[in-house]
């Protein structure tokens, strides 16, 4: 009977979903518990409400519904008595209503049954008519025998194997194999049968058929390992080969049978994959750029000519790194005429500024890596670039491309990353790579792989190719090499290639499904508390060959979890492939033992996942090949699984993608470069058609307010052996300090609390009840839990439960440790559960720290997910209070600037010479200020403040100080990261009786931005202004201008007060592009522009159910696009 109500795994959503469909009252199905092992809950419909009663197991192992007030139930030795009893009952059985309707259980299409994880069935042609050469098949030779059975089984055997003989057509194949494969039937067979029944693992009539086979292999093999030592010394040059080729090119004992030979053919292989690496050594060799041959004039000892500057030789054990050129325009008199060189030298850690009309380079032309401070990037115009140097010196140009530009930016951040003298690491690079290796090894070598080199957005091969990452995580599915070998392979890889030597974090494996972990020798101590965790998703969840693996870890105070799956195929079987993802994310076993409402996409900083996804396309084979004939990848993308299950967020929420630039990665040939998709497929139930997809993918999903930047995603084309080709991912990642780095803010920890004013959630869910919520994070002390909300707020749909909580209902939490610069790089989990029943969780989110130490409470929304679901949000306010009210205006100046800041966007840097007092641009420093603050700079008549005579000197940015204060702003995406409203005052410094004696300069540790589209949106950066704060001290000659006031939401913020006069039509931006980067929503230029609103002229005549047909879900950001619309038209 348990089949007819009884639903195992399924979440409390996709229950209550059910029942709704369901529609009748006394619906009611059977769960498991999401919080008790071995119990279960009871979900009845009543009323368009779920209600939910928990079926606990006692110390006896009988059942009983747990009963409210104490009341004694009865127990039942199993589920069904107790279901059965309970309907017997009908209204009297003590629940909301009479059980009648049971919901039966959900069928899986096809989910036990998986043909494409067979090999393909190979067509073999039979000739039409039997020729005198086809040799006719040998009589059978029956044994007599005393014991009937085994004659009897040896019969069957011989009479499969006579069958399958008269297929075959052997008419091209020498004579001798013939006769050996008739003799083995006839006589060998018997042999072999005889020593598998006594156990031996030798079939020696067998091997000898093989010896026949390859009579003319043995050979070749020798004359080809002969051909291989001489070009092995053709290639061998001393001075520019390290030595650590060519050991394995020595004689082979040529010693008799198959496992000399198979011996010998991995000596080949190994040789080929050798002397490879040979040739690309000797060829980086010589390959030096024209500035490593700069010829001397005049004398050489005064002048500041980089020692790169002789021909840069390869050192042994290190790679070679070509200097690299770029082509520029500088900017004059505001145009762009003079042309210049801009060459960067990452091995001297230089940067040369050449310009043609100088015949040799001058000391005023060469930059080493620590007079750089920063990288600007027009935002208007994407090849426009601003190099802030030491010296008061600053170049704005503009390169050929955008990409040049993006190659200029990472190549000057490797090689300040490559010379920093800082003993912390704050930020690392990070491979991702997954193949399905189809149980066959690679048949070339993997180095194009290990490079990110290949097909779509690649490394720089000739640059940042040939530097290693610090970390390597690769994935493999249906893996055709053992745990060790593989290993060993991939770091010989590494090793020959990029000269790195790696250590292995952590290996896990789930029968063809594999993830290995290598770190650099030098960055293996920064790595602790490593976990590893597998499950099963194949055949009823109990096979593995599908399923997942994952590793998780910290590096320093910043972890990672990287999970490796291998889901379910077929074009049809895109929900079970949801289901697969949701199984996954609940059974893998995970993080911290006290997060247990915490699925792992909440637990850790990072969290990848990648794999052969099997998502495909859908659409006809006709039309998905024309189009990639004609390379027209960006027409098939809407229709891909994965972007569609994301878009309706049935799987992979929250998670984040680069842009697929590459082909699809299945399903190619084997052994062959060509973008020949084989669609056809034989399978044992006839022809089947697997439409070429991108089923090979890496995403991710990082905390907000971290730093991530992907530099590559793209496939390598060259890598064969498997009809999947592998897929490469490069990340720059951000590092936080495990440990407090300033020690004077231990005195003050007492002093710091964090503050919730309100908050507000949306459940999804039709259980009437009421809510709390627990807060964790590792910056405190013990779990926070807010009381029972006594408030609910109506929604317009019934299927949503918004309890609220006022200030008096939450807790104040006070965290370990009050230092600034720790706690803002914390997070806090919240986790919305239900006050009664069995405390199941209804949602997770994560809230930044950042920019919340503040006098004013700041604005959070964030989504709720649950076991992969999406199942809320929860918004609110909350900031960060210090016990001195002046130094929660005065922020402390932060001790050192992360890596990852040198490169900023135009829109949240402003020139320090424009601040600077002794600056002779100090005058426009007004018009400066009223055009990024205009609000700030108005009073409330409408007129402009009078313009201040104290301003704070802002000194030149330096590498040991951050930028200052950001403005505050909207934050774009709000899936997964936290949308913010932020009304920030002026941060005022403190004048001392002695003159110009600041308390420091503004606080600057805000989101990075690297121009990329994984980041946040722009932001700016506000002025210091100093201002009295004792009675003692002269007061400025003009006030400081008002601080704006606090709007009460998103959409009134742009609108007039009833005292003040009506607004001004804003100005119309230029472009759509301008106009979403104003208003911090570039997220969705894609959603315009496909949508097909290219200009300002049609997007002010868009409504709101425009903006959700094109794809703007989120309700915030559709009411600030109507707000800016509104003050666009005419």
């Amino acid at each position: 009977m348990s089949g007819a109500y009884f639903h195992r795994g399924i979440s409390r959503l996709r229950a209550e979903e059910l029942l709704l469909s369901a529609k009748e009252d006394g619906s009611f199905l059977v769960r498991d518990s999401e919080t008790l092992t071995g119990a279960y809950v009871l979900c009845l419909l009543y009323q368009t409400r779920v209600h939910q009663y928990r079926v606990l197991p006692g110390h006896d192992g009988k059942l009983s519904v747990q009963a409210e007030g104490g009341a004694p139930e009865p127990r039942y030795a199993d589920l069904n008595s107790l279901v059965a009893d309970y309907i017997k009952k009908e209204d009297k059985n003590g629940l909301a209503y009479a059980l009648k309707h049971p919901v039966p259980p959900e069928r899986s299409d096809d989910a036990d049954s998986d043909e494409e994880d067979y090999p393909d069935v190979q067509q073999i042609e039979l000739p039409s008519v039997t020729t005198p050469s086809q040799p006719s098949p040998p009589a059978p030779t029956v044994n007599n025998c005393d014991n009937c059975a085994e004659d009897s089984s040896q019969q069957k055997i011989q009479l499969a194997l006579l069958k399958n003989f008269s297929k075959l057509n052997l008419s091209s194949y020498e004579r001798e194999f013939v006769d050996a494969v008739k003799l083995y039937l006839d006589k060998g067979i018997e042999s072999d049968v005889t020593a598998v029944k006594v156990g031996e693992s030798n079939l020696p009539e067998f091997q000898g058929l093989l010896e026949t086979a390859a009579s003319k292999l043995q050979s070749e093999l020798d004359q080809f390992s002969t051909k291989l030592r001489i070009l092995n010394e053709l290639l061998t040059i001393p001075e520019a080969n390290s030595g650590r080729f060519g050991s394995s090119f020595k004689n082979k004992n040529n010693g008799p049978g198959i496992p000399s030979m198979l011996e010998k053919m991995s000596s080949c292989r190994t040789d080929i994959v050798s002397l490879e690496n040979k040739v690309q050594e000797t060829l980086r060799y010589f390959s030096v750029s024209q500035y490593d041959y700069v010829p001397a004039t005049g004398d050489t000892e005064d002048s500041e000519m980089p020692k790169s500057f002789i021909p840069l030789l390869s050192s042994i054990g290190k790679p070679h790194i070509p200097r690299s050129d770029f082509e520029v325009k500088l900017l004059r008199h505001g145009s762009f005429h003079s042309k210049m060189t801009l060459s960067v030298d990452i091995s001297q850690g230089k940067l040369f500024a050449v310009k043609p009309s100088k015949d040799a380079l001058d000391p005023s032309s060469v930059f080493t890596h620590d007079r750089i401070l920063q990288l600007v990037k027009n935002t208007k115009d994407n090849m426009r670039l601003d190099l802030v140097l030491s010296g008061k010196k600053k170049y704005t140009v503009t390169f050929e491309g955008v990409h040049k530009r993006e190659n200029f930016c990472q190549q000057i951040m490797q090689m300040k990353n490559m010379h920093s003298t800082q003993m912390d690491v704050d930020q690392i690079s990070v491979f991702i790579g997954t193949w399905n290796m189809g149980d066959s090894q690679p048949t070339a070598s993997i180095n194009s792989w290990l490079k990110c080199n290949g097909n779509g957005k690649a490394r720089d091969p000739q640059v940042l190719g040939v530097i290693p990452h610090d970390l390597y995580v690769i994935g493999t599915q249906e893996s055709a090499m053992t745990e060790k070998d593989w290993v060993n392979f991939v770091k010989n890889h590494i090793k020959s290639c990029l000269m790195a030597d790696m250590e292995v974090v952590e290996v896990c494996t789930l029968w063809g499904i594999r993830l290995i972990i290598l770190v650099k020798n030098m960055l293996r101590q920064h790595i602790n508390r490593i976990q590893r965790s597998t499950v099963r998703t194949g055949i009823a969840n109990a096979l593995g060959n599908k399923g997942a693996v994952a590793i998780s870890f910290y590096f320093k105070g910043t972890s990672f979890c990287f999970i490796n799956s291998h889901l379910t195929s077929g074009d049809e079987r895109n929900e079970r492939r949801n289901q697969n993802y949701r199984d996954i994310i609940k059974g893998l076993s995970l993080g911290q033992k006290h997060l247990g409402l915490f699925d792992v996409t909440n637990q850790f900083n990072h969290i990848f996942w990648l794999g052969d996804l099997n998502y495909r396309i859908e659409d006809e084979i006709g039309h998905i090949l024309e189009r990639l004939d004609s390379k027209d990848i960006q027409s098939l993308l809407p229709k891909d699984q994965l972007r569609k299950s994301q878009h309706e967020k049935k799987g992979f929420c929250g998670f984040s993608e680069a842009d697929i630039t590459f082909m699809p990665t299945y399903r190619l040939p084997r052994c062959s470069m060509e973008w020949k998709y084989d669609w056809r497929k034989i399978k044992r139930t006839g022809e089947r058609i697997n439409a070429p997809s991108w089923c090979d993918r890496v995403l991710w999903r990082s905390y907000p307010g971290t730093y991530i930047e992907n530099i590559a995603y793209g496939c390598a084309d060259k890598v064969l052996g498997s009809d999947h080709r592998p897929v490469f991912a490069s990340f720059n990642i951000g590092i936080t300090s495990d440990f407090v780095m300033n020690r004077d803010s231990l005195v003050d920890e007492a002093n710091v609390r964090i503050v919730f004013q309100t908050v507000d959630a949306q459940v999804k869910t039709c259980c009437k009840q009421y809510f709390q919520l627990e807060f964790h994070s590792t910056c405190l002390p013990e779990v926070g839990q807010s009381k029972p909300n006594n408030k609910f707020v109506e929604h317009k749909t019934g299927f949503y439960t918004c309890p609220t909580w006022e200030k008096k209902q939450l807790p104040e939490l006070q965290p370990l440790f009050g230092d600034q610069d720790y706690l803002e790089e914390q997070h806090i989990l919240i986790a919305v559960r239900s006050r009664d029943g069995d405390n199941e969780c209804y949602g997770e989110c994560v809230v930044e720290m950042k920019n919340k130490f503040d006098l004013m409470p700041q604005e959070f929304t964030c989504q709720l997910l649950h076991q992969g679901e999406v199942t809320g949000k929860l918004s609110g306010q909350f900031h960060i209070l210090t016990g001195n009210q002046v130094a929660m205006q005065v922020k402390n100046p932060r001790h050192s600037k992360k890596s990852y800041e040198l490169v900023a966007l135009d829109t949240e840097y402003i020139d320090p010479e424009l601040w600077h007092p002794d600056s002779p641009n100090f005058e426009g420093r007004q018009d400066l200020r009223s055009q990024v603050f205009p609000h700030q700079y108005e009073n409330q008549d409408g007129g402009s403040h009078p313009s201040l005579n104290h301003v704070q000197s802002v000194p030149l940015i330096q590498s040991s100080e951050r930028p200052q204060q950001p403005l505050p702003r909207f934050t774009s995406d709000d899936m997964p990261a936290c949308s913010i409203e932020v009304f920030n005052p002026l941060f005022l410094s403190a004048k001392g009786k002695t003159g110009n004696d600041t308390m420091g300069g503004g606080r600057a540790k805000s989101q990075p931005y690297m121009g990329q589209a994984s980041l946040q949106a722009p932001r700016q950066v506000l002025p210091v202004i100093t201002m009295p704060t004792t009675p003692n001290t002269t007061p400025p000659d003009l006030p400081p201008p008002p601080v704006p006031r606090k709007g009460p939401s998103y959409v009134n913020v742009n609108r007039s007060q009833p005292d003040s006069e009506p607004p001004r039509r804003s100005k119309r931006p230029s472009s759509v592009i301008n106009w979403l980067q104003d208003l911090g929503l570039f997220k969705y230029n894609d959603n315009f522009t496909k949508n097909g609103f290219l200009s300002m002229g049609s997007v002010v005549q868009m409504n709101r159910n425009d903006l959700v047909h094109i794809g703007v879900e989120n309700i915030i950001h559709r009411d600030i696009i109507l707000e800016s619309l509104k003050s666009l038209k005419p």
